[in-house]
């Protein structure tokens, strides 16, 4: 008899890892394919689509947090100026937050996923287009901080 993975065994499964010193893990259980790294959420971000746009992808499978807290105002929506140190959200498995950051300076142009929402390893949550970054970058550092 073949027993089904759950959501809780995949849960469970993220926390061992989140536990363990393994920089990446790769598991197979039925039709079930479990693959997570440990890479910098930061780093994890940089397939272009449309040119000057961006995705910023989940550096791990979890349930993804917009906000603080579940509930709370987003960090980020369409129309929202990022830099590379910029909360974008959060990844929570188990009790382990990862919080992602942007990684880029941009403005965000869609959000790909919902609060509350499981996400996969490398699953877009944004895009960001980096064009009016590098189109404001050649003001001086004065002009573009008082910059509407």
């Amino acid at each position: 008899m073949t027993q089904r993975v759950t959501q809780d065994d995949i849960m469970d499964i993220l926390q061992a890892f989140g536990h363990s010193g393994f920089a990446q893990l790769e598991l197979t259980l039925g039709s079930v394919r479990i693959a997570v790294n440990r890479a910098s959420a930061a780093a994890v971000c940089s397939v272009d689509l449309l040119p000057g746009t961006t995705q910023i992808v989940a550096p791990l499978l979890g349930m993804f947090q917009a906000g603080p807290e579940p509930g709370a105002p987003a960090f980020v929506k369409p129309g929202t100026k990022v830099e590379t140190d910029t909360t974008v959200g959060i990844i929570r498995v188990m009790q382990n937050l990862t919080v992602v950051k942007a990684g880029l300076c941009g403005t965000v142009v869609d959000v790909q996923v919902q609060d509350g929402q499981f996400v996969e390893f490398g699953q877009t949550l944004l895009r960001v287009s980096t064009e009016s970054a590098a189109q404001g970058s050649d003001r001086p550092e004065s002009d573009r901080a008082n910059a509407p």
